[in-house]
């Protein structure tokens, strides 16, 4: 922090800094300085209110002389000595004008979230609090919170959480950026808390819903007959790879490996912010074949994710399957096949692109592994995904008789008048494998 007699001309001269700030203080009036940035150089003044320290903005350099801003400046220092709080006082006056639609802008402006969810947050405030909108914050209160709270949930609980959570979120960053530079709020308690301390918040019910055994082979059945061909290998994707509706949706034939037959899932798309690389089984790895040879000369293997919620194709599956089947349904389906399968929890957590959380250890170790340390389970869960739908799968038929014919052949063993007819057995399989 330099101390120098300001001119106008040094003033002028100052260059602004490569990162961050940098102060300059005049030795004729104390307190009275320049703040230098990266964009522009502006006058302060910096004193003590109270006890506490204090620095107020009096104007750029380019708008204003150094004669006016010294002038203005000992205005300002005259005002903190008597205990005006000029930064808190602008912090009150901002607090006071805000409206639920500017802070609903600020919120969603200054938080980097998913433009899918920055949309829905939208929707829900000006949806449900329409009336607000033109309110200042400062005037929201518990009462109508609570009141609001239980006529959304007259019509649909889960929508009145939802909706509630991000109003919560928008009042609480509000009460942040309205706060003085001592940190103190401008704003009162987060009204929305009222609904916590009377216990309010319905409580979410686990979605359950998966394809039941008996359910595969009509599932597949109708995919088989299905007329919309796009939506029939969509579905499909979605249960044998346990992806997110949006993550199998922006699929980009780039982000397909045809030589290591892996696919990635950007950090932009995925839903924890991180790029994941799985392996293929061979059954996604014909998918995306009959997928590249339908579509040669597109850059998305599905396109935008609303063309896959074809109601007539969607309620023709429900009913050969006999259920209200979701999406995310077969996302559960495949997950609950993998834990069939005995697929160790931490790869499980790997193939269904689930964050670690605060569990560290699996945090760290979830890291290392490698798609080719998931290969083999990916594969073990579309095989059985083939079993329970009874597809004809001539290479896995196979597979499986081998492998009951070495069973019973363990079993003859034991038998000492076979035990040399087994060899020859065993010798005869060996070639067959």
């Amino acid at each position: 922090m330099a101390r120098i007699a300001l001119k106008a001309e040094y003033v002028r001269d100052l260059p602004l800094t490569e990162t961050g700030q940098k102060f300059v203080f005049d030795t004729a009036l104390p307190g009275f300085g320049i703040r230098i940035g990266t964009k522009a150089k502006a006058y302060i003044c910096e004193s003590r209110v109270k006890g506490r320290s204090r620095r107020v903005t009096i104007g750029r350099t380019d708008q204003l002389t150094l004669n006016d801003a010294r002038r203005l400046a000992k205005r300002e220092l005259a005002a903190m000595a008597g205990g005006v709080d000029r930064n808190k006082e602008k912090a009150e006056e901002r607090a006071s004008t805000m409206t639920l639609a500017e802070a609903l802008n600020l919120y969603l402006k200054d938080n980097d979230l998913k433009e899918s969810t920055a949309t829905e947050n939208r929707r829900l405030i000006t949806g449900d609090f329409s009336d607000w909108l033109d309110k200042d914050v400062k005037g929201l209160t518990p009462t109508m919170v609570v009141r609001r709270f239980d006529k959304i949930t007259e019509r649909s609980p889960s929508v009145a959480n939802h909706a509630c959570w991000v109003l919560r979120a928008v009042m609480n960053y509000a009460r942040v950026v309205t706060k003085t530079d001592a940190g103190e709020f401008t704003l009162p308690p987060n009204p929305c808390e009222r609904l916590t301390d009377l216990n309010r918040w319905h409580k979410a019910k686990a979605r359950t819903g998966k394809l039941a055994k008996d359910q595969f082979p009509a599932f597949f059945d109708a995919l088989d007959a299905a007329n919309n061909c796009d939506f029939a290998d969509f579905m499909e994707l979605l249960v044998r790879a346990g992806l997110r509706r949006n993550e199998a949706a922006s699929l980009l034939w780039s982000d397909v490996d045809f030589e290591s037959e892996t696919f990635t899932i950007r950090a932009e798309v995925s839903k924890n912010g991180k790029a994941l690389t799985l392996p293929t089984s061979k059954q996604i790895m014909a998918l995306f074949e009959r997928r590249r040879e339908a579509a040669p000369d597109s850059l998305q293997i599905f396109g935008d994710a609303k063309r896959f919620d074809p109601r007539k194709s969607l309620n023709k599956l429900r009913e050969a399957v006999g259920s209200d089947l979701t999406y995310h349904d077969l996302r559960r389906t495949f997950l609950s096949v993998a834990e069939e399968q005995a697929v160790p929890y931490s790869l499980l957590k790997k193939l269904g692109n689930h964050s670690a959380g605060n569990d560290v250890t699996l945090k760290h170790y979830a890291n290392t592994i490698e798609h080719e340390t998931l290969r083999p389970y990916m594969q073990k869960v579309n095989d059985q995904i083939d079993r329970l739908a009874r597809i004809d799968n001539p290479e896995l038929k196979a597979r499986d008789a081998v492998k009951r014919l070495n069973s019973a052949l363990q079993d003859l063993e034991e038998f000492e008048q076979y035990q040399v007819k087994v060899g020859e057995l065993k010798r005869m399989v060996a070639e067959l494998t």
